[in-house]
């Protein structure tokens, strides 16, 4: 236990002797003056425990200073003894204790008097003081949790967990998971402070028992707490063992939760990375293979899932040919979920026996919304479908809120427009328009999350891939691998398809 430090504050040298004296054989620690203001200066500059402070002084009163403690936020929860030989009436103790005191003692003043009301008010003070601390903490670790849950990686939780840690204890404090592959992810923050420097690291070396050992050396070195599964410990959270003696039961219960609650999450994260690549291995399953290779045109197409989401999405892409025409179609279906991706099989697949059974681009897309809306899901779609006519001289395009296609052209690119409302809206109406087609020519099919930022208009983004694709020279697969380099910083899934028009079939 720390040793508490009080002022005492009187303008009487052999009064304030006595009390020092008095104090200092308790084994307290004193610090004296004899000015209101070089009490306030003490207060503000030194630890101060608890003020003794005469009422009566040269440049003021113990009042003005109680006042000035109250209206102090870090400074407010102070304790204060008011002493007086002079001020000796009820009306004294009583306008002293409504100013702020928390005692008031009157000469002669025993001892035993002083030192009794000095451990009582420490007494509640500490009490009060652990109490706001413990909330402090326990809002502190309550937000934590809740960043904790959000991690998308074991290196993002690492690191929120170390950050936990450092506001928990209020300084440095670090933390190591180990992955499904065995890389320890290691993050070392210095502070709690917002800018606190965090440094992150992947080990191949995942040893639990001896992690702490190649920690940054700190004084009294680290006391750290496992972070157990049922299938073990999978990390450890750490901070610096040299503390303060009174807080060590407080912060050990609480980075106890914390090694739990990071458990918790990592079992959580686990959970939804085996989710998302179970459902990323359906939706690669229910995407084409193989592209075709019909005559007069060339075909590339990419699929991108998002790294930033734990559940893959509905982005879909075919190209089939049906009576000579070739259809190209791009999809997305709205959210992230296995759900979504089920979906997008179904649109897919329905688009193709639509087609294979005489149907038209117009014709299909307003039977997909009729199905979509009759599935029950409450889920809508984008769609764009395309129809290069037999001899390629000309395309039909069909869109229902998905972005235009783009027709690139002599080092030109523009957007093929054909507006319609979203499947699933039961709106109707998604009327074709057709386009010539020249040997040359390339078409650009892309889901928004290519081009969609947050903070960042669409249009301006497209106007930025217009421009990408009319510079562009290569084959298609080329372009397709540049587009998915440029573009790599979105959040969403990402689905494209790059025809080049040749020309004419033989």
């Amino acid at each position: 236990m720390s040793t508490p430090t009080v002022l005492v504050c009187d303008d009487t040298p052999a009064k304030r002797y006595v009390l020092a004296s008095w104090l200092r054989r308790s084994g307290y620690g004193v610090v004296e003056c004899d000015t209101a203001a070089g009490a306030l200066e003490l207060l503000h500059h030194e630890p101060v425990d608890l003020a003794v402070l005469d009422i009566h002084l040269p440049d003021g009163n113990g009042l003005d200073i109680t006042r000035a403690l109250r209206a102090d936020p870090v400074l407010a929860s102070t304790p204060v003894v008011h002493v007086s030989a002079v001020a000796m009436e009820t009306s004294d103790k009583v306008t002293a204790l409504d100013q702020g005191a928390d005692a008031y003692l009157v000469d002669p003043i025993e001892p035993e008097e002083l030192l009794s009301t000095v451990r009582a008010l420490l007494r509640s003070f500490g009490a009060r003081r652990d109490a706001e601390l413990l909330a402090t903490r326990l809002g502190r670790l309550n937000r934590a949790v809740v960043r904790l849950h959000v991690a998308a990686s074991p290196a993002r939780l690492a690191e929120a967990s170390a950050r936990a840690a450092a506001e928990v204890v209020g300084g440095a404090a670090a933390a190591q998971l180990v992955d499904d592959q065995g890389t320890a992810w290691r993050t070392v923050v210095t502070g709690p402070e917002s800018d606190a420097v965090a440094t992150s690291t992947a080990l191949p070396d995942p040893d639990p028992e001896a992690w702490t050992d190649r920690l940054p050396t700190v004084a009294g070195g680290w006391t750290s707490w496992a972070v157990a599964t049922d299938r073990g410990a999978i990390g450890a959270v750490a901070v610096p063992a040299a503390g303060p003696d009174d807080d060590e039961d407080q912060v050990d219960v609480l980075l106890q939760r914390l090694a739990q609650a990071t458990a918790v999450a990592a079992e959580n994260l686990r959970a939804l990375e085996l989710e998302h690549r179970t459902a990323l291995m359906l939706q690669r399953s229910l995407l084409p293979g193989v592209l075709p290779e019909p005559e007069g045109l060339v075909l590339a197409a990419r699929y991108r899932a998002s790294q930033q989401q734990a559940e893959v999405g509905g982005d879909f892409f075919d190209a089939f040919e049906v009576d000579g025409r070739c259809l190209l179609v791009i999809g997305d279906v709205q959210g992230h979920s296995l759900e979504a991706a089920v979906v997008m099989a179904e649109l897919r697949y329905s688009l193709r026996a639509y087609a294979y059974d005489g149907h038209g681009p117009e014709a299909v897309v307003d039977r997909l919304d009729r199905l979509l809306d009759r599935s029950g899901s409450g889920l809508i779609a984008t769609i764009a479908v395309l129809a290069v006519a037999a001899d390629r001289r000309s395309v039909e395009v069909v869109c229902a809120g998905h972005p235009a296609p783009l027709l690139v052209r002599a080092g030109t690119a523009r957007p093929l427009e054909a507006r319609g409302p979203l499947l699933g809206a039961m709106i109707g109406g998604h009327p074709s328009t057709s386009y010539e087609l020249e040997a040359g020519d390339r078409l650009l099919l892309f889901t928004d999350g290519l081009v969609e930022r947050r903070r960042e208009p669409i249009d301006v983004n497209i106007d930025r891939l217009a421009a990408q694709a009319a510079a562009a020279g290569g084959s298609p697969e080329e372009l397709a691998d540049a587009l998915v380099a440029t573009w790599s910083d979105s959040e969403d899934d990402v689905a494209l398809l790059v025809v080049d028009v040749l020309g004419q079939p033989a």
